[in-house]
């Protein structure tokens, strides 16, 4: 499901504001959700905000959005802003920037009495039930390996199984960088006449991307046949370049997020493939499961590992689906809290494997 903006979302105009704006006013600790994201203006980010935002304003709750530029200082200054003054029942979601950071994250929750769901990026030593087990409830992730492989495969079909690619990888010790380039690999060693030209690290970022594919095309030339971009924004980065080199639709360029942006360019043939999360049900899942252990209604005693930390269901965008994809509309109704308390692992990839972090 995807959505254009936070206007599409129905999300008003208070409350764009307010994920510009960190309070961190403690009033009724159950019902008010501390939402850490990377940033506030990706179409990734701006659809989990709403799905979390569905479930806490259907319990009268409201959420404070607050953006940390995937920086881990930023967030642990802004998590020690709001835990300082006393933060008992505090509930939060959060992406943890690094993985490095997730163990400091959560016990400095644990330890104000708060209770948190986590994003995407856990230590691969680290679990829900051996770190801070009364506090940090689960984390929740996308499975990157086989958003690798399925894109890689993707462009080995539409390079018929030949030529050299360039990779624009993410942050490097993020799990859904390390997940990619693991998928990615598979492809290619079902795929030996692709072979990777360059790779450099465009730290999930359109803007640094762009400049990167712009070097590749001035030292490589005609010789590059293909693009992957480990996230949406890095792969418009490299379709910018390309235009301006004359060559979008030329070069087959992969994404993943599933944002509109991208989708659009699937549809007219500039981008090749993404790979897209319930990105609005994650945010849903993480918000529904800190708020009903804050209440008593899900106990933590009695969820299994598989429900501590599991990937959420996925699909590769292509153009035989992407106009469909893209006229999807999501029924506010199904976000609820009671909603998605009824079957709250109702679209669980599974447990997250060992060897993926």
């Amino acid at each position: 499901m995807i959505f254009n903006k936070l206007t599409t979302l129905g999300l008003t105009a208070a409350f764009v504001a307010a994920a510009s704006t960190v309070v961190f006013a403690q009033d009724d600790t159950s019902k008010k959700l501390y939402l850490g994201v990377g940033n506030t203006s990706a179409d990734y980010w701006t659809q989990m905000i709403w799905g979390a935002t569905q479930v806490m304003e259907s319990v009268g709750g409201t959420v404070a959005v607050i953006g940390n530029d995937f920086d881990p200082q930023k967030s642990l200054q802004n998590i020690g802003a709001i835990t300082a003054p006393g933060c008992e029942g505090c509930i939060f979601t959060w992406f943890p920037d690094s993985p490095a950071f997730t163990k400091t994250f959560v016990e400095k929750i644990g330890d104000a009495g708060g209770f948190i769901t986590t994003l995407w990026n856990r230590a691969e030593e680290i679990h829900p039930w051996d770190t801070a087990p009364d506090a940090w409830i689960a984390n929740i992730s996308f499975d990157g390996v086989d958003a690798g492989y399925q894109n890689g495969m993707e462009l080995c079909k539409a390079m018929n199984g030949e030529g050299a690619i360039v990779v624009l990888q993410g942050v490097l010790d993020n799990a859904p960088a390390k997940q990619r380039t693991m998928g990615l690999e598979k492809a290619i060693a079902e795929c030996p006449g692709m072979t990777i030209l360059d790779k450099q690290v465009g730290s999930w970022q359109q803007a640094p991307a762009q400049d990167i594919m712009r070097t590749w095309l001035t030292k490589y030339g005609d010789k590059i046949k293909g693009v992957v971009g480990q996230n949406d924004a890095m792969a418009l980065g490299a379709l910018a370049a390309l235009r301006e080199a004359g060559l979008a639709g030329k070069v087959f360029v992969t994404g993943t997020d599933g944002s509109s942006d991208v989708v659009k360019q699937i549809e007219s043939g500039e981008i090749l493939s993404t790979m897209s999360g319930l990105n609005e049900y994650q945010g849903a899942v993480a918000a529904a499961l800190a708020y009903g252990v804050r209440v008593g209604d899900i106990k933590v005693a009695d969820l299994t590992e598989a429900q501590r930390d599991f990937f959420m269901q996925q699909i590769l965008i292509t153009k035989a689906n992407a106009t469909e994809f893209l006229a999807r509309k999501p029924d506010p109704a199904e976000y609820s809290y009671e909603a998605i308390k009824a079957d709250i692992w109702a679209k669980s990839a599974g447990q997250i494997p060992a060897g993926v972090n």
